[in-house]
């Protein structure tokens, strides 16, 4: 049995929702890092020092949706 063989195990669907979970954090932490080489514009200037807690949540959620997805794998 392949170690990664999660779509065998877990389903097509679970499948996908971890890998969209995951690469929804992924997402926002590479805005995280380009946002402190300024290279972009960082999230406190995007949505405030009290709006932090969007993209917070959204990171937050990507990756409990990405454990949930992945639990049995």
């Amino acid at each position: 049995m392949p170690v990664f063989d999660c779509h065998a195990e877990i389903g097509r669907l679970r499948t996908l929702l971890g890998i969209l979970g995951a690469a929804v954090a992924s997402c926002f932490f590479i805005w995280l890092l380009l946002g402190w080489f300024d290279w972009v514009p960082t999230m406190v200037d995007v949505f405030g020092a009290a709006g932090m807690r969007t993209p917070a949540s959204v990171t937050v959620a990507g990756l409990l949706l990405a454990a949930i997805a992945f639990w049995e794998c």
